[in-house]
Order: C-alpha cells, then structure tokens, then sequence
C-alpha cells in the first residue's frame, strides 16, 4: 500500500471511482445528486492524497482550507472492495496529521444522513456534531 500526493494523471481513475461510490451509496445515478454540484476533483484543495495498491487507485482524501485556523476534509473514500482493510483510518490520520503540521486548530467534515457508516467513522476518530442550518447534511468537527 502507497499513500501520495495526488497528481493530474489521476483524475482520469478518481472520477469514476468517486461516481461509483457515490452511486452505491445514494443507489442511483450520481449526476442526478445535490453532493455533485461542486464537483471537481481538485478544487481549491491544499492536501490531496491517494491510496495505492498495486496500480490501482483504491482510496482518496483531501484537505481544503477555510477561513482562519479551519480545514475541511473532503473526498474522503475508499472502493468498496478495499475497506476494513484500514484504509480510510490510514486516509484520515494522513489529513490530521498535515493539518496539525500546518498549525490549523480545526478539522470540519460534512456528510450526509444516508452515510451513517462515514459518520460513525468520524466520531470513533474524535469528531463532533455540531448544529448546522442545512437538513441535509451532519457537521462534525475535531480540534487539532
């Protein structure tokens, strides 16, 4: 397993694999959901990760800066033949760990009611819900 930084190259294997995720998930057509509507693999991110195994991309995460000492982890996932492998776990402590380098005191995460899996995850790793305006979304947050 090689965890690195991501590279242009990759975006030809991330998009369907985060299309496929998605469609499992929601069981539909990802470009029909609102999560799509910002949907560029690296937009704006200041940590992007891939995991690796043998030549196959087969987990992602990324880090996008907010205002202040916050970040926010984003494009957090794994293909669904590679987890409870200790994947996402390798993943997040990967984005904690840069955010803590980079002296930020706050890490978000978003997700939705349908991916209770995801939210369980962040709340074995210390993370919190917190209120939101947005129905359809669970906040959670973790200080570094």
């Amino acid at each position: 397993m090689e965890i690195r930084k991501y590279t242009k190259g990759d975006k030809k294997e991330i998009i369907p694999m985060i299309s496929g995720i998605l469609k499992e998930i929601f069981n539909g057509d990802p470009a029909e959901f609102k999560i799509l509507r910002e949907f560029n693999v690296t937009k704006n991110y200041i940590h992007y990760i891939v995991i690796i195994i043998g030549e196959k991309i087969v987990g992602i995460g990324a880090l996008k800066k907010l205002t202040g000492k916050k970040v926010r982890i984003k494009r957090l996932y794994v293909m669904e033949d590679y987890r409870r492998r200790g994947i996402a776990q390798k993943i997040l402590d990967e984005l904690i760990q840069f955010a803590k380098e980079q002296n930020f005191k706050e890490i978000l995460f978003k997700t939705y009611p349908i991916m209770e899996n995801a939210r369980k995850f962040h709340k074995r790793n210390g993370f919190v819900e917190t209120k939101n305006k947005d129905p359809y979304q669970i906040h959670l947050v973790k200080k570094l």
